[in-house]
């Protein structure tokens, strides 16, 4: 099986390095310039319990039109260069070719569906705590890592099994779900409610639960998510609501969002993918959203600027 992994960041190297170390066909599609960082040394994967180097075999756009399609394109991009990336991988989709998108949010099935057919997409969801700390250094903060792949169709039902088991010969830990439709929107709730909350507030968790309204602010935003689930027919199970109300208000944690973090930093951000495309459906089902709508005008101040 030939396997493009879109992107050499955190996520794409965690997991396309795990799949290369076992003797898989893994090319990495990147910049120009990305691809020149690369060469220059390995690249170091820090994991709780070991560090290893690889060298990842990277693609430009301009060497992917002159190869052959692949197997499986795995996206592990930032949302707001999907556009680009659509583009950009098209030369490297045939006729048997699909795409398993690693995205937060939603909004990139409607996009891929609509470039390349319902049929060639599946569902995907990774789990990770990994971060660039320099452009040839990951560090992963959990011992537990893990990709949920499923099909969306029943055509795609046998493709799917057969990367499952390549995954897991591979050492990579799957996750299965005869619901991914729900196991995303449970990722969205959480990704977005947990985004706003760090970015409207401008703190983790534990820093902004020193303030008085926080908790009862964050505990909110979060139920506005909940609420556009179940009105789009993917209700969140009790537990897993109760389970990260708890993460939400814990004083003592210093849990916060790629998107903060990106923000920290000067980054671009997916606000408008995670936190404007909740509002979106709050719109479209009827379910007022004012905390998160709040959240989006403080994202669309800082995205603009």
């Amino acid at each position: 099986m030939r396997i493009l992994v879109v992107g050499a960041g955190a996520v794409g190297i965690l997991f396309g390095s795990q799949l290369r170390q076992q003797g898989l066909d893994i090319s990495h599609l990147v910049r120009p310039k990305r691809a020149a960082e690369l060469a220059e040394k390995p690249f170091e994967v820090c994991l709780p319990e070991a560090t290893f180097q690889l060298s990842p075999t990277c693609l430009t756009q301009r060497e992917l039109t002159a190869t052959a399609t692949f197997d499986l394109i795995i996206l592990t991009n930032k949302a707001y260069g999907l556009p680009q990336v659509i583009e950009d991988i098209a030369p490297a989709v045939g006729d048997n070719t699909l795409i398993l998108p690693l995205l937060n949010g939603l909004r990139h099935l409607d996009l891929l569906d609509k470039a390349f057919g319902a049929e060639r997409v599946l569902g995907g969801i990774a789990k990770t705590v990994a971060t660039l700390k320099t452009p040839w250094q990951v560090r992963v903060a959990t011992d537990y890592n893990s990709i949920t792949v499923a099909a969306r169709q029943p055509s795609q039902q046998a493709a799917v099994a057969e990367a499952v088991q390549l995954f897991q010969q591979s050492g990579l830990t799957v996750e299965q779900t005869d619901d991914i439709m729900g196991q995303m929107w449970d990722k969205f709730c959480r990704m977005a409610a947990l985004g706003a909350v760090n970015c409207l507030l401008q703190g983790n968790v534990g820093e902004y639960m020193k303030s008085e309204r926080g908790g009862e602010i964050a505990l909110q935003i979060f139920d506005e998510c909940c609420q556009v689930a179940a009105a789009s027919g993917h209700a969140l199970a009790k537990d897993s609501v109760q389970g990260f109300q708890r993460i939400l208000t814990n004083p003592k944690s210093s849990f916060n969002s790629s998107m903060y973090r990106d923000m920290r930093n000067g980054l671009p951000i997916e606000g408008d993918h995670l936190v404007g495309d909740m509002v979106a459906r709050g719109k479209d089902v009827g379910v007022a959203t004012p905390m998160l709508e709040i959240a989006e005008a403080v994202l669309q101040v800082y995205s603009a600027g």
